[in-house]
């Protein structure tokens, strides 16, 4: 039986996979001979859903001559008209919305051209990008629903340490935006304008790491200097860092879900979504599953980071909270890099992922480790 329903799962999954991602239209390879002149290829195909966008990947290598690729149709009379001589890459062009009242129509034309080059068109559907936003928020909620159904079987804590966790990390995130709408921008037109483009980087995204650090593990310690029965046990603790890391998640699931209703019902800001998400879809396979691992990756950071500041204030030794200070800080160290350097969406996310995975894999232990040695201090809560 358990096998008939992962076998099932299974193929549930890659259909679902195969709908979420581009299906191709097109795709070309072609080799220039130096003996001809001129050479001239056309092809046609029809979108299968209205409102789809259109994905083009062109590359050439080529020792002499030129190519063009025209294309048009599909509700426009010239979608797209590239040239490319010698060495070329266009890729990830994403064009649309478009209609599929008629054929899209393709023209290609190499003049006095030697070499390689290769043309693959790809139909982004409008359901399929919608469907990935409506998933990929329902599986974030469901990771969330079932860790908080983990933590109230598991652990033996009041729902108020939780809520407490939540609270801290709301109250950190308002600092730290108010603080980052007033600062943001002076500060990193500075870096830019006075360091150049690598120190830029450098520097601006250690910025956007350290307020993180100081404004969410910072107010973990404050709160946990008030508050003195956060850390009483290690459930509590634990406790606190779930409630930040799971409101965190429900908010991002919600979003997700609150994005797929304002496209679906064709909102002011659909456009906007539609473009984001096309090119999200046009560079990462697997869209869907990227936040909800991602999700689970800042859970455990989460817990990681701010059971360590209460392990620390526990014990007063302080070296713990610079600990859970270095990896809330680290991680956005290296997002705030991949924002600043215009990665986002040219990238596969799930490069961005496995960059934040090794900090997901050390807060496992480090969880278990200050979990069992929680009362390792005969020091009361008071």
């Amino acid at each position: 039986m358990k096998r008939s329903i992962i076998i099932i799962l299974s193929l549930t999954l890659i259909n679902l996979s195969g709908v979420l991602w581009a299906s191709t239209l097109l795709e070309y390879k072609g080799q220039e001979n130096p003996q001809e002149d001129t050479a001239y290829y056309e092809f046609d195909f029809v979108l299968s859903e209205n409102g789809s966008r259109m994905l083009m990947d062109l590359t050439g290598d080529l020792e002499t001559g030129e190519l063009n690729v025209w294309f048009g149709g599909a509700g426009y009379e010239v979608i797209g008209n590239y040239t490319g001589e010698a060495r070329f890459d266009f890729e990830k062009v994403v064009f649309g919305p478009l209609n599929n009242t008629g054929p899209v129509k393709v023209k290609i034309t190499s003049s006095n051209a030697s070499g390689e080059w290769q043309v693959c068109f790809r139909e982004i559907t409008k359901t399929g990008s919608l469907l990935s936003l409506l998933v990929s928020g329902c599986l974030v909620v469901l990771v969330t629903l079932v860790i908080l159904l983990w933590w109230r079987r598991s652990i033996e804590a009041s729902w108020k340490w939780l809520l407490l966790g939540a609270g801290v990390w709301f109250v950190g995130v308002v600092f730290k935006f108010i603080v980052a709408m007033i600062a943001n921008t002076p500060v990193l037109e500075l870096l830019e304008s006075s360091l150049g483009h690598t120190g830029y980087l450098a520097l601006g995204a250690t910025y956007v790491g350290l307020l993180t650090g100081v404004f969410e593990i910072g107010i973990t310690l404050a709160f946990a200097l008030v508050i003195r029965g956060m850390y009483k046990d290690a459930d509590r603790a634990l406790s606190i860092g779930l409630g930040a890391g799971l409101v965190e998640a429900l908010l991002i699931g919600f979003s997700s879900i609150g994005n797929y209703l304002t496209v679906a019902t064709g909102a002011a800001s659909s456009d906007v979504i539609m473009n984001a998400l096309t090119q999200a879809v046009a560079t990462t396979p697997l869209l869907w599953l990227v936040s909800p691992i991602e999700r689970i990756i800042a859970i455990l950071c989460h817990v990681s980071a701010r059971i360590l500041v209460l392990y620390g204030v526990m014990h007063h030794k302080y070296r713990y909270f610079w600990a859970g200070f270095l990896i809330l800080s680290a991680i956005d160290v290296l997002a705030g890099y991949f924002h600043l350097a215009g990665l986002i969406n040219k990238i596969s996310l799930w490069w961005i992922e496995l960059t934040l995975l090794p900090f997901a894999a050390l807060s496992i232990p480090i969880i278990i480790w200050c979990y069992r040695h929680w009362q390792d201090s005969d020091i009361s809560s008071g």
